[in-house]
């Protein structure tokens, strides 16, 4: 109404020839309507803070919960089984995918017991009669008698240790592929490793009038299996004398690489035969014709995979 500051709602009844006049102030409704929008606000940013607190804390808890299942999962390796992730009590997603991990992880431990088992069988029931005919050879061997029955007596020796070493790294190959291969791993001087064996071969390859050149990078320290890590140089220096023709270059280099060691052996030989393709480290896979049984290349793949590497090769040059 004119000359009132306060606002009203008036409401005008004409009666008997006189005017009624009833005001209603929006003092209250208003003062009310406020409070009401204020704590409408107050619940409402309560309700949101306290939604993301619950939210955030649940979120965290099941993060630190998945964490400690990767850090778990992480510490298990092929040599220890043993270890098991925590089963929570109450029941939800996590502890059901804890529960099947467990499960997951004994039929593993049990799988890889059998495994040792029966390849400890395997070698134990070859490797006993093998060795009971080696020495009953080598007996008649020292007896004296032809001297062509001597050499033939001679050469089944040696197709018994062919045999026996065919044996081993067949075995070994199959636990290393099976995750069951162990390893005493300690930390080792890879490059003095290489330099005694490229000594040890250099006769041989300057038989053969290859030229060899070492590159190898001093004190490179690896955690590895000493003998396994032996047998797999020794394999790859074997392969380049046995398979490459008379007159080629080799070049052996070694070097760190991001805390890991880079092992590569380049020729400038014929390369892999056709019918292998990129099957050279596959088991028994071997040219037409090559004299091994086509396991030095598995077996070195297989034991730089148990030591968490990879093996690789060219078909013009050979790259390990």
């Amino acid at each position: 109404m004119e000359g009132y500051r306060q606002a009203f709602r008036v409401v005008v009844k004409a009666q008997n020839g006189r005017t009624v006049y009833l005001g209603l102030s929006d003092r209250g409704a208003k003062h009310m309507l406020h409070t009401l929008a204020r704590r409408f606000l107050m619940v409402w940013g309560g309700m949101f803070l306290l939604g993301f607190v619950i939210s955030y804390w649940s979120a965290r808890r099941t993060l630190l919960r998945v964490e400690r299942i990767t850090e778990t999962v992480a510490r298990i390796g092929t040599e220890d089984l043993e270890e098991r992730l925590p089963e929570p009590v109450n029941s939800d997603e996590i502890s059901r995918l804890a529960k099947t991990f467990n499960h997951m992880l004994d039929r593993l431990q049990a799988s890889v017991n059998q495994l040792r088992t029966v390849t400890g069988g395997i070698a134990h029931d070859l490797k006993s009669p093998v060795t009971l005919i080696r020495g009953t050879l080598e007996s008649a061997l020292c007896d004296e008698g032809n001297e062509k029955w001597r050499d033939l007596v001679g050469e089944a020796i040696e197709g018994l240790d062919r045999l026996s070493q065919l044996l081993n790294t067949t075995l070994d190959i199959a636990e290393a592929e099976a995750g069951a291969l162990r390893l005493d791993r300690r930390p080792v001087d890879f490059s003095d490793v290489v330099r005694q064996l490229v000594d040890i071969y250099q006769p041989a390859m300057a038989e053969r009038h290859h030229e060899v050149t070492s590159d190898l990078e001093e004190h490179v320290v690896i955690d590895a299996d000493l003998p396994l890590l032996n047998r797999v140089v020794s394999n790859l220096l074997e392969n380049e004398l046995t398979h490459l023709p008379v007159g080629c270059r080799v070049s052996i280099r070694l070097h760190s690489h991001q805390g890991s060691a880079e092992f590569l052996i380049e020729d400038n030989g014929p390369g892999f035969p056709p019918e292998i393709g990129g099957r050279a480290f596959d088991r028994f896979v071997k040219g037409k014709h090559s004299p091994g049984h086509g396991l030095g290349l598995a077996f070195v793949d297989a034991v730089v995979q148990a030591h968490g590497g990879a093996a690789s090769g060219l078909s013009q040059s050979n790259h390990y």
